[in-house]
């Protein structure tokens, strides 16, 4: 993730804010799934009222050490996607790097729109991306790449299932301890090819509104071939939701139930 730019993110946010008339110091702002924090501090840094949530206690460890270091006074929580509870409101929610892409359902996917609703002011805004991974995966037998650093070599087989619109990695990474020794870590990774009409019709239906669908770091309309979008919903308070308890998802126009 060296090579994510994480000021250009929060930047590209406030842009998106500024568009939509919600620009305000005053903002409250939580960063969904934010790993080590790297997402979390720009904001921050930027005098947003800022939390961060994530399911990694270790990640979680090293984002409050960031935190600490660079004396923001940023909060890290341990909390699921899909099962959010927290007892403050926010103006704006924020998720990066392909987060929902690892939500594999669409129940699941709703849940989290579902539950995000209840943590969020009126008219508060959802900003995330998208990523399409099959649009970037040409080869069905899939690839294998290489990336060598001074103390850090990985390995990652990648493929793309095409009839679960699935794709998955499998990384073996050696990490130097001392001359001549390394340590071998191995990671699985899947993500879920969304469909974009899907996401906004489960979005709607957990009382969101779309706002604008771009392509990643741009203001233009989304197409059919851009391979990351980004996302801006708006919580509609008016809006008619089923209770909590009996929250229902719509998948393929059939209605199924959490329960």
């Amino acid at each position: 993730m060296c090579s994510v730019d994480y000021e250009g993110w929060a930047e590209y946010v406030e842009m998106l804010l500024e568009k939509h008339a919600k620009r305000a110091k005053t903002l409250h702002v939580i960063d969904l799934a934010c790993g080590t924090g790297s997402s979390t501090l720009p904001f921050a840094r930027r005098g947003y009222d800022t939390v961060g949530i994530d399911l990694s206690d270790e990640m979680l460890k090293r984002a409050q050490e960031k935190s600490s270091h660079q004396s923001l006074p940023a909060r890290f929580y341990k909390q699921d996607l899909r099962d959010l509870a927290l007892p403050w409101e926010f103006d704006l929610a924020v998720l990066f790097q392909d987060g929902l892409n690892y939500i594999l359902s669409e129940k699941e996917l709703y849940e989290v729109f579902y539950d995000l609703f209840s943590i969020l002011k009126s008219r508060g805004l959802f900003i995330f991306d998208l990523t399409r991974p099959g649009l970037r995966c040409s080869d069905p037998k899939g690839s294998t790449s290489v990336a060598e650093l001074e103390d850090l070599t990985l390995i990652m087989e990648s493929s793309y299932n095409g009839h679960e619109d699935l794709w998955s990695a499998r990384l073996i990474v050696f990490q130097l301890i001392q001359y001549g020794f390394y340590k071998k870590y191995r990671e699985e990774h899947r993500e879920k090819d969304h469909d974009p009409e899907v996401v906004a019709r489960l979005l709607d239906q957990a009382g969101f509104t779309v706002r604008a669908i771009h392509p990643s770091f741009t203001f233009e309309p989304a197409g059919s071939s851009d391979q990351k979008l980004t996302f801006v919903a708006e919580k509609n308070s008016w809006k008619k939701r089923p209770k909590l308890a009996e929250r229902r998802y719509f998948i393929g126009g059939t209605q199924g139930s959490k329960h």
